[in-house]
């Protein structure tokens, strides 16, 4: 099995390898996602090592750009906290047959996208913003117990307010979810009736024109 990079992000060897047994081409490169490529701009935090960059405009800064990357590249850091959290009585529960609402996939990929990207965005910044304070709290702090008692408390306001945004913004959705699907359904049955009223008048003329012809033969 290769272990190159290529192989690892993207499933597939881009570099030809004798191991993958496969060949680089245009085709192969091409289906690679877009934002694979922001990947290597993570190494920006690199630039906080640096006095210059350690002050309160630009470390938040290159955090948020950071993270940015990594939860778009991987959105399911941001998605696992709304999610529902695992729980004893799930292992006796069928998650297949409890009820949902019957959504178009359409309609439920366009707010599942939504929620995902307002979440990315949120997240980023909240980073950002927690990274600030983390440095004002450390910055005269010599003892490293202190630092990761500070981190930790930061860790866990991160925590509350990114389970507090996600739930709000799902209550939100749902409503809209909600609307579209009310609407959605209303289009399709006007479209139903349009169909069956087309079937009927096409009948209709059809029985007229059987109706003449009998009229025609028996004369």
């Amino acid at each position: 099995m290769c272990l190159s990079w290529s192989c690892i992000l993207f499933n597939k060897c881009i570099t030809g390898c004798s191991e993958c047994k496969c060949e680089c081409s245009r085709e192969c490169c091409s289906k690679i996602p877009i934002k694979r490529y922001f990947l290597p701009f993570i190494g920006v935090l690199s630039l906080v090592i640096f006095e210059q960059f350690r002050d309160f405009i630009y470390f938040p800064l290159i955090v948020s750009a950071a993270f940015f990357i990594l939860f778009w590249n991987f959105p399911i850091l941001v998605y696992v906290t709304a999610s529902k959290p695992l729980y004893y009585e799930d292992l006796f529960i069928d998650e297949k047959k409890l009820p949902n609402y019957d959504v178009d996939p359409k309609i439920k990929y366009k707010f599942q996208n939504i929620l995902v990207w307002i979440l990315i965005i949120t997240n980023s910044i909240l980073v950002g913003v927690l990274s600030d304070y983390w440095l004002y709290k450390t910055l005269n702090v010599e003892s490293y117990l202190e630092i990761i008692g500070v981190t930790g408390g930061i860790i866990k306001i991160f925590q509350v307010i990114n389970n507090s945004i996600g739930r709000i913004m799902i209550k939100i959705l749902k409503k809209c979810i909600k609307k579209e699907n009310k609407k959605f359904r209303k289009e399709q049955r006007e479209r139903i009736k349009r169909i069956v009223s087309l079937k009927h008048i096409e009948s209709s003329e059809d029985i007229k024109g059987m109706e003449m012809m009998n009229i025609n033969t028996k004369k």
